[in-house]
């Protein structure tokens, strides 16, 4: 392999990362960038209840470790699964906005509120932060 051939390729990864990112500030300019936005994934922290602000592990949220990912349609489809009898507070927060949630067991009511576009981070931030 010729020597010049590890810096072309070095310069067409770097082209193809900045063709990338221009790529996703163009499609939301509000948003603050993060790989994990432009991912495609989707994070939830959930809490047990109103007066516990205990964040719920994968475990007790009936998924699996390695699959932290939750959206809405799966916290739909988990709930009305599993039969979950414990409430629910938090946020979702992902590629595709997010998302507050509250789940009251007895009424297995779930609501949901959209958050407003580009401030779900500052939101999880202010959640965790004054969480008791």
């Amino acid at each position: 392999m010729p020597a010049w051939t590890a810096t072309v390729l070095t310069a067409a990864a770097v082209a193809l990362l900045a063709a990338f990112v221009v790529w996703g500030v163009r499609i939301s300019p509000n948003r603050p960038f993060s790989w994990g936005m432009y991912s495609g994934s989707s994070k939830g922290y959930l809490w047990s209840g109103p007066d516990d602000a205990t964040v719920l592990p994968p475990h007790r949220l009936l998924i699996a470790p390695s699959g932290h990912y939750l959206t809405v349609p799966d916290l739909r489809n988990l709930l009305a699964e599993a039969g979950f009898g414990m409430p629910l507070r938090g946020l979702i927060v992902g590629s595709d906005g997010g998302w507050q949630v509250e789940y009251d067991p007895v009424r297995h009511r779930l609501r949901l509120a959209r958050l407003p576009a580009g401030q779900e981070l500052r939101i999880l931030a202010d959640a965790l932060r004054t969480a008791p």
